[in-house]
C-alpha cells in the first residue's frame, strides 16, 4: 500500500524554517539597526548582537551570521583602535591610552551591532516570500524583478564559484594568482551573464514586459500578532533613541 507523502512530508534536516513574515522581520531588523545607530549603550549594543547572532543561527541552521559579522567588524575595530587608541587624555603607553581604547572598544561593538542586525534580518527572510509580499504591496513587477535579481546575486555567484572550482579540481588544472581570471573569474561571469540573459528569454516569452497589473498567486500570509511586532519594535526602538537624547 501506498502512503500518502503528503502527510509523511518533512523539512529536511538544516533547511532553513522561516517563521515571521518577511516584512515582519526587515521591520524588526531596521528598528535594532536604527536603535544600534543613534544610541550609544554598549550594553544595548551587546544585546542587539546577542539576540542578533541567535536569530542568525536559528534562521540559517549555520554559524554564518556571527562569523561574517565578526569578520566584517575585525578591519573596523583595528581602523577604529588606531585612529581614537593614540588621542584619549589617560596615556599608558606610548600612542596607548585608556579612555582612547574605550572609545575605540565602543565604536567596534557599534558596528558589530549594526551589523549584525542587517545579517539577522536577512538570515530569516526568504528571498521569494519577500518579493511577492512587495509585488502584493503594489510595486511594480519590474522594480520586484530587478531588486530580487540584486539580492539573488551574490548567492549565485557563491554556488558558481564552487561550481567552477569544482571542475577546475576534476580536470586537475590548478588555480594560481596568474590563473585565477582565465580559469576563475572569466567563467563565472561568463556564467552569471549566460543564466540572466536565458531568463531574460524565459520571461519576455511569459508576456513579463507586457502591460497590466499583475496578481500573486499564492500571497505570504502574515499572523494577526505580526502586527503588533510591526508597530512595538519600532516604537520602542523610537522611544530608546528619545530616552538617550533627552
Amino acid at each position: 500500500m501506498k502512503q500518502s507523502t503528503a502527510s509523511t512530508a518533512q523539512v529536511p534536516v538544516g533547511k532553513p524554517v522561516h517563521f515571521l513574515h518577511p516584512l515582519t522581520v526587515i521591520i524588526i531588523g531596521v528598528s535594532a539597526w536604527v536603535a544600534a545607530l543613534s544610541i550609544s549603550w554598549p550594553l544595548l549594543h551587546a544585546a542587539i548582537i546577542a539576540l542578533g547572532w541567535l536569530a542568525g543561527i536559528a534562521g540559517s541552521r549555520s554559524l554564518a551570521v556571527p562569523a561574517t559579522s565578526i569578520a566584517l567588524s575585525i578591519p573596523a575595530g583595528l581602523s577604529m583602535l588606531l585612529v581614537h587608541a593614540p588621542h584619549g587624555e589617560h596615556q599608558i603607553a606610548p600612542l596607548l591610552t585608556s579612555d582612547g581604547l574605550v572609545t575605540a572598544g565602543e565604536l567596534a561593538l557599534r558596528f558589530c551591532a549594526l551589523m549584525t542586525a542587517l545579517l539577522a534580518a536577512m538570515a530569516n527572510v526568504h528571498i521569494p516570500d519577500l518579493l511577492k509580499a512587495l509585488q502584493h504591496l503594489g510595486l511594480h513587477h519590474s522594480v520586484v524583478y530587478v531588486l530580487g535579481a540584486s539580492l539573488q546575486l551574490l548567492p549565485q555567484a557563491s554556488a558558481l564559484i564552487s561550481e567552477v572550482a569544482t571542475a577546475n579540481r576534476l580536470a586537475g588544472r590548478k588555480v594560481t594568482l596568474t590563473t585565477v581570471i582565465p580559469r576563475m573569474i572569466i567563467p563565472v561571469i561568463t556564467r552569471l551573464l549566460t543564466r540572466g540573459a536565458d531568463r531574460g528569454i524565459a520571461l519576455q516569452g511569459m508576456g513579463y514586459d507586457a502591460p497590466g497589473r499583475r496578481t500573486v498567486l499564492y500571497p505570504v500570509r502574515a499572523h494577526r500578532w505580526e502586527i503588533l511586532l510591526r508597530l512595538i519594535f519600532p516604537a520602542a526602538a523610537i522611544g530608546l533613541v528619545v530616552l538617550a537624547w533627552i
